[in-house]
């Protein structure tokens, strides 16, 4: 068994990529499968791209989810979506503090 490592930016996102596809096939509402689908897609587009920092995925992460449709704010894949932004601005504020010799 691997260990996740909770710490690195791009297995978090690529985990929440992971938990959002599964949610996707196995819905059973056709509107939710359809936005978890389209949000899987912007996912992956993210999990794609070459970030200089930390915050700069938590920002994008932002972004998508303040594009997605108003019904599906409550859904519990977005409260999944808010913990992945709080993580990352965790490693954000601990890398910082590294770099600057403040731990």
């Amino acid at each position: 068994m691997s260990l996740i490592d909770w710490s690195d930016p791009d297995e978090m996102l690529g985990l929440l990529v992971e938990y959002v596809t599964d949610e996707a096939v196995a819905s059973f509402d056709a509107d939710r499968a359809e936005f978890l689908r389209s949000l899987v897609s912007e996912l992956e587009n993210l999990a794609g791209q070459d970030f200089a920092s930390v915050d700069q995925i938590a920002d994008a992460l932002r972004e998508i989810r303040g594009s997605q449709p108003g019904e599906f704010l409550t859904d519990g894949v977005i409260a999944h979506v808010d913990a992945c932004i709080e993580e990352l601005h965790r490693i954000g504020i601990g890398l910082e503090k590294t770099r600057t010799g403040a731990v």
